[in-house]
């Protein structure tokens, strides 16, 4: 196909584009994924717990969005623990749930670009015992039978978006002691 450059700004002879013999626009075009192009401007977060000492009226852990202007999409949930049990993701809404001082281990949002400084605008905790567990949107087994961990990797597709004060819960129902578990939300902020 011969390709051709034509003048596109009313005699602006600086702004051009490619067509083709028939005047038809020739371009590329490259797919970005929204997680993606939120990790490049630093709005794309991690928050993880690790192997803490888990009641089972506990919950593993909670991310509650404090922005007054972003919404957060929840993108992927990822979690694993060492006994035999259900595993339940919980939606709610609440002001106060997941605050500082509550009764878990507070977790810190890590930004998925290295080279940005911006930080979470979300509050998150592990191993809380203090907060109302909300509607359970799915529930996972583990399959776990020998102490070998097998890993729930949960894309939610975007389609868990949490505005002000929303909040996502991962509970782990049995009790785990001394088992470990390890559980992962990434998720990131757009404006609302």
């Amino acid at each position: 196909m011969d390709l051709q450059i034509v003048n596109t700004a009313s005699g602006d002879s600086s702004v051009t584009a490619e067509v083709n013999k028939y005047n038809q626009l020739s371009c590329r075009c490259v797919g970005v994924s929204a997680i993606h192009e939120a990790t490049i401007n630093g709005d794309a977060y991690a928050w993880n717990a690790l192997s803490s000492d888990l009641d089972a009226t506990d919950c593993a852990l909670m991310v509650r969005n404090l922005s007054q202007s972003r919404l957060l999409v929840i993108n992927r949930i990822y979690v694993w623990a060492d006994i035999p049990t259900a595993i339940e993701v919980a939606l709610t809404q609440s002001a106060t749930a997941y605050s500082a001082g509550g009764v878990g281990a507070a977790v810190t949002g890590v930004n998925l670009n290295t080279s940005s400084n911006k930080v979470a605008d979300a509050g998150a905790y592990s191993d809380d015992a203090s907060v109302a567990q909300g509607t359970v949107i799915c529930t996972f087994e583990n399959n776990e039978t020998t102490g070998d961990e097998f890993g729930i990797d949960y894309s939610t597709d975007d389609k868990i978006i949490l505005g002000t004060n929303g909040c996502i819960g991962v509970d782990i129902t049995a009790e785990i002691g001394a088992a470990g578990f390890e559980c992962t939300i990434i998720g990131y902020f757009i404006d609302a």
